[in-house]
């Protein structure tokens, strides 16, 4: 099984940057170790190599690589605790090929968007469709997301991807 873990790497306060990357690693560990999963993410298959290459050269490898890895993937892991145009972008080329997501993020308040009302041209008072304040709807309502979950600490992170994974290798109407 082919897998590429997208997450958002841009946003993320530099004071979680090293517990994020730690998290990042440690699933893709625990699905090469537990699953035999050949995994794939852009800290470790992209973004180094991307330090190598001419600066003018890095936009367009950056996306041309990426876009590679969430195509030859069985499934995509969205780590989505964070805003991210480049998640968002790779989730919709899963999309487009129809490979089941599974979306996660860090049940942390700190993380959830706060409401917010607003006014427009007709003056009324409208209030941002926000969801649950940690993923976009847009990013819930795309037609592959298999599962969306949150988690509280690594630990329970990589058991909630296992089991998802191991839900969907189950073949339809099997116990």
């Amino acid at each position: 099984m082919k897998i590429y873990i997208a997450c958002g790497l841009t946003h993320v306060p530099r004071s979680e940057f090293a517990a994020y990357v730690g998290l990042i690693e440690k699933m893709a560990r625990y699905l090469t170790d537990s699953l035999g999963a050949e995994v794939k993410y852009a800290l470790k298959d992209s973004d180094p190599q991307l330090s190598q290459k001419p600066f003018a050269d890095r936009t367009r490898l950056c996306y041309v690589w990426d876009k590679e890895m969430v195509e030859s993937s069985d499934v995509v892991i969205a780590e989505a605790s964070y805003p991210s145009t480049g998640l968002g972008i790779e989730l919709q080329i899963a999309s487009a090929k129809e490979t089941p997501i599974l979306m996660m993020f860090k049940l942390d308040e700190g993380h959830k968007a706060p409401p917010v009302q607003y006014k427009i041209s007709d003056q009324e008072i409208h209030t941002l469709q926000l969801g649950e304040g940690y993923i976009s709807l847009m990013a819930l309502g795309i037609p592959s997301v298999f599962k969306v979950f949150s988690y509280a600490d690594v630990d329970e992170a990589c058991a909630k991807v296992g089991n998802a994974i191991d839900i969907l290798n189950k073949p339809i109407g099997r116990e």
